[in-house]
C-alpha cells in the first residue's frame, strides 16, 4: 500500500470523496422526490397536435366607451310597475279599454230560447210471443247384425301393446 508522506498529496482524493458523496445524496434526494431520469410520455403532447390560436376579432367593427351616445333623460320615464293595473274589461268587447272607464256591455244577439215541456213516451207494444215448432229427429243409423263382425286379431293370452 502506497503511503501519503504529505497531506498536500491526500488533499485531492478528500476533495474527490467528500464532492462524489455530496452528490450521490443530491441525486438519491431526488429519486426520492418523485425525480424520474426519462419524462413522463402520457405528461407530453406532440406540437403538431396543438391547434392553433383562433384569429383576433375586427376590432374596426367596435366603439369605444367614450365614443357611445349619452344614456337618455330618465326622468321622463316610469316603472312600468309602478303603473296602475286597468280594470277589468269585458272580454267579448272588441273595443278598447279606457283607464277607469268600460265601454258598455253588449247587447244579446239571440232572444233566449223556449223549449216546450217535454212529454212522456207512449208505451211499448205487447208483443205476443209464438212457440217454436217441436223438432222432427230421425235417426239414420242402421245396425248390422253381430254375425258379420271380424274376429280378434291378437291373443289376449299375451299383454303387451
Amino acid at each position: 500500500m502506497k503511503g501519503f508522506s504529505k497531506v498536500s498529496e491526500l488533499l485531492p482524493y478528500v476533495i474527490g470523496f467528500v464532492v462524489g458523496y455530496i452528490v450521490t445524496c443530491i441525486l438519491m434526494r431526488k429519486k426520492q422526490e418523485g425525480f424520474q431520469d426519462s419524462p413522463d410520455p402520457t405528461k407530453w403532447v406532440l406540437r403538431s397536435a396543438i391547434p392553433p390560436c383562433p384569429t383576433q376579432p375586427d376590432m374596426t367593427r367596435y366603439m369605444l366607451k367614450t365614443e357611445c351616445p349619452p344614456q337618455p333623460d330618465m326622468s321622463k320615464y316610469v316603472l312600468k310597475s309602478s303603473v296602475p293595473a286597468c280594470p277589468p274589461c269585458i272580454s267579448t268587447c272588441s273595443k278598447p279599454c279606457k283607464i277607469g272607464q268600460c265601454p258598455p256591455c253588449p247587447r244579446a244577439r239571440c232572444p233566449a230560447v223556449k223549449c216546450p215541456d217535454p212529454k212522456p213516451c207512449p208505451a211499448c207494444p205487447s208483443v205476443d210471443v209464438e212457440a217454436c215448432p217441436e223438432p222432427n229427429v230421425q235417426c239414420n243409423a242402421r245396425y248390422e247384425s253381430a254375425a258379420n263382425v271380424r274376429p280378434m286379431l291378437a291373443s289376449t293370452s299375451t299383454h303387451s301393446f
